[in-house]
């Protein structure tokens, strides 16, 4: 038996065996909190690596790995489990139709309860006359096969999440809603103990944009041209199923954080109690960043896009526009300064562009980089180009050495550059344009290049910005009282 951790942070498929994201932001937030311990539940699919990627913390008691896509077989059932089977069928109907997270608790201490596993709920005759019953009254106009490796998909992570051994810990905070907020869920059901949930980007606006664009869910078109789409296909059953694993998880936890407004908007569209809500945004070491200052050594006029050669970073936009500045300002250098081993066919799309473009001698693709600080002080703004982000930690970063930045609005990226009323700060660090705009991002670029003491005030913004608002002293702090007041209202 593991012994008591103060925090338990259950996070799905990254630490510590991914680097990037909020992975990164976990290992940086461990770290800042060396005086509790903690454990670390990562739910994953087996067939994804087990190297860990982040030396593990002096704080981090122990990791226990879920595997999603796999559940214990339990206890051989007998003919006196098949109420029970039919039970668990009923209740997995309800979690994949309405979120009701009292529905969720009592199917969590049902299967504590009975022992019942893989071999009774999926395997038997009373399972699949509880699946039936399940495609009859949710999904009739899928295909029942599809709807059967659907259901049978959901129904594994539900025992899988049921059956894992639950870390004894005064308090859970997961670091999304999905999978790692119904564990949250699961462990306030069964321990009563606080519960809070910290969302980077929405759980189900990511899984709705991976859906929408997933070319393995049948769609019948029985519909027809009727709007009201009485029947609902198996994509509707996919995303009202995420839909509702997040409703649940708002249900059951006692505070939800995100990094910036417009995410709560989408929160409580999903169901989260605005009195639970609170805002805490991501914080860097702005001590480090703010000694860098912009180098004296002669060189040209300088734009980087700092990130992943991606779709969503959207490389060829930034591409474009570097091509429509040089028109204006013919020696701009524009450098692409990240991986480029993530998609490796869009990554050739996005040189073959430059070549096509004549751009041979003004975008330079530099790959990964050790420490991208470095090149702060060799860069005049900074662009991101992106079609979704959260709250993008480069932005911030290169803020606190004193750039200025042209991106696409989206994400937080607003807030950042025009600033809130609570930052203290006058005066925008850049300017905001519409994501995917080739154009209103090179007139911004030429704006801004052509007027160096409107680039140092815009510098200036962001700095003090940064210093003053997302400094990482000051977040964490935040998490500081907010673990205190759980711990508080638990005594």
């Amino acid at each position: 038996m593991h012994r008591e951790s103060d925090v338990c942070i259950v996070v799905e498929g990254g630490y510590p065996y991914s680097i990037g994201g909020v992975a990164t932001w976990l290992d940086s937030f461990l770290r800042s909190f060396p005086h509790m311990q903690f454990h670390i539940v990562t739910i994953r699919v087996s067939t994804t690596g087990r190297t860990p990627k982040y030396p593990r913390p002096d704080n981090v008691v122990d990791i226990t790995d879920i595997n999603i896509d796999q559940c214990p077989a339990g206890r051989a059932p007998t003919r006196a489990d098949r109420p029970a089977i039919l039970s668990f069928a009923a209740q997995m109907q309800r979690l994949l139709s309405d979120p009701d997270p009292s529905v969720f608790a009592q199917l969590m201490l049902d299967m504590q309860r009975s022992g019942l596993g893989r071999v009774a709920l999926l395997d038997t005759r009373a399972a699949w006359q509880g699946m039936e019953r399940a495609y009859n009254a949710i999904a009739p106009n899928a295909p029942l096969v599809d709807f059967f490796w659907t259901w049978r998909n959901f129904a594994t992570c539900i025992i899988a999440l049921a059956s894992a051994p639950l870390p004894r810990a005064k308090s859970y905070h997961a670091l999304a809603t999905g999978y790692s907020g119904l564990f949250g869920a699961r462990a306030k059901a069964l321990t009563q103990r606080p519960f809070v949930i910290t969302e980077h980007g929405i759980y189900t606006n990511e899984r709705r944009i991976e859906l929408a664009v997933a070319d393995w869910l049948y769609v019948s078109g029985a519909g027809g041209y009727d709007v009201s789409q009485a029947t609902p296909e198996l994509h509707d059953l996919w995303l009202d199923a995420f839909r509702n694993f997040s409703a649940i998880a708002y249900g059951a936890c006692d505070v939800v954080t995100t990094q910036y407004r417009d995410n709560q908007s989408f929160q409580r569209n999903d169901g989260a109690p605005a009195h639970k809500q609170r805002l805490i945004p991501n914080g860097i070491d702005v001590d480090k960043l703010t000694k860098i200052q912009s180098s004296n050594e002669p060189r040209r006029p300088t734009i980087a896009l700092l990130g992943r050669v991606v779709p969503i970073k959207d490389t060829r936009t930034f591409i474009l526009a570097a091509g429509a500045v040089r028109k204006a300002i013919p020696d701009v250098e524009a450098l692409i300064i990240g991986p480029e081993d993530e998609d490796p066919i869009y990554a050739a799309d996005c040189h073959s562009l430059v070549r096509h473009e004549n751009l041979e001698g003004t975008v330079r693709f530099l790959g990964r980089v050790p420490e991208l600080a470095a090149f702060f002080s060799r860069i005049d703004i900074l662009v991101i180009t992106s079609i979704s982000e959260a709250q993008p930690l480069v932005l911030l970063e290169a803020g606190a050495a004193g750039l200025p930045a042209v991106t696409s609005d989206v994400g937080s990226c607003r807030e950042i550059i025009e600033g809130l009323p609570e930052d203290g700060v006058e005066g925008a660090g850049g300017v905001v344009v519409p994501a995917s705009d080739p154009k209103a991002t090179a007139d911004a670029l030429i704006f801004m290049l052509r007027d160096a003491p409107l680039r140092a005030r815009m510098a200036d913004a962001m700095r003090r910005r940064v210093e003053s608002y997302y400094s990482k002293p000051r977040i964490d702090r935040l998490y500081s009282e907010l673990y205190a007041s759980l711990f508080e209202t638990r005594a």
